[in-house]
């Protein structure tokens, strides 16, 4: 009788989110393209992800006119990138072209400025027609990109110039200049963050190389405990997990489904004081609702999560 309240119970708020956010989700065709000052753009390759779902940029090995720019490439190797769901009207083309390569010294080239990103993002529908640039995302949405601070992501750094020790940014580059509204950024000791809300020209250096307000850096110990809301949500393949630590802990985040099963354990160990995020990938489990908790030796949080196949 329990394990069919359970089962009852989880269907029902499954129904009742599906209802509530049942929505089209949108395909995305990617187009990954490399281009140099010098030379014409080549083609790197080509996928398609759907609005909610995490893609990671895959490993590749440049064509030979580009080797120069294979560091520069691999530092971006397993970065993530999605749209959340309910961004766009429409299916799209989204050409991801990684911009003003500099040949001979294996870095970006915009100006003076040393950059550890720098991509022309340009939008089509699905029939390959030109959108209007910016292309728009719906209001209150974002595109997420996410670049993991690796240790090529970080040896690529040390070698443009960039000082690790300053706070970075993203911004929207623009004819005039640097531009950051509608973006920002989240720094980390592990990751860097951008949340944009339309698609043009977006690059990364130090904060003050763009300047502006629009940014959002992880290095002060949080006041409190917390465990924030999983992103995105619901998932497919994989998710984010957001907890923070006001001291060093003893730390436990486990995920469990209804019946109160632990089907994974994410962390268990003592970590620093500070904010940290962890990705989870499940395996073969059931689409529905799930539980992650974190617990510590001073609390014990909980939240709910959906997992959609």
């Amino acid at each position: 009788m329990k394990k069919f309240l359970y089962f009852f119970l989880s269907w029902v708020l499954f129904v009742s989110f599906n209802s509530t956010y049942a929505q089209t989700a949108h395909k995305i065709a990617i187009q990954f393209y490399a281009e140099a000052t010098n030379i014409g753009a080549v083609s790197i390759y080509a996928d398609t992800i759907n609005e909610g779902e995490i893609y990671t940029i895959q490993p590749k090995t440049l064509p030979s006119s580009y080797s120069n720019a294979q560091a520069l490439y691999d530092a971006l190797v397993g970065s993530e990138f999605y749209f959340e769901l309910g961004s766009l009207n429409q299916d799209i083309n989204l050409y991801f072209v990684i911009s003003d390569i500099n040949l001979s010294a294996g870095t970006y080239s915009l100006g003076n400025t040393p950059l550890f990103f720098d991509v022309d993002f340009s939008v089509q529908d699905w029939n390959g027609n030109n959108l209007s640039e910016p292309f728009n995302l719906n209001t209150g949405k974002y595109a997420v990109i996410k670049l993991f601070k690796s240790a090529a992501f970080n040896n690529f750094v040390a070698n443009t110039g960039i000082n690790p020790s300053l706070a970075w940014a993203f911004a929207y580059a623009t004819a005039t200049g640097y531009d950051l509204s509608g973006i920002q950024t989240y720094d980390s000791t592990s990751s860097i963050t951008a949340l944009v809300s339309h698609f043009s020209k977006v690059v990364g250096s130090n904060h003050s190389s763009v300047t502006g307000v629009n940014y959002f850096r992880n290095t002060k110990i949080p006041t409190h405990f917390a465990l924030r809301q999983n992103y995105p949500n619901p998932f497919n393949p994989t998710t984010n997990i957001q907890y923070d630590l006001s001291q060093k802990s003893y730390v436990e985040l486990k995920v469990y489904n209804l019946l109160g099963e632990n089907i994974a354990t994410l962390v268990r160990g003592v970590k620093e004081a500070g904010t940290h995020i962890v990705s989870f990938k499940p395996g073969n489990i059931s689409s529905g609702i799930y539980i992650y908790q974190l617990k510590t030796d001073k609390i014990t949080l909980s939240r709910k999560m959906i997992f959609m196949k």
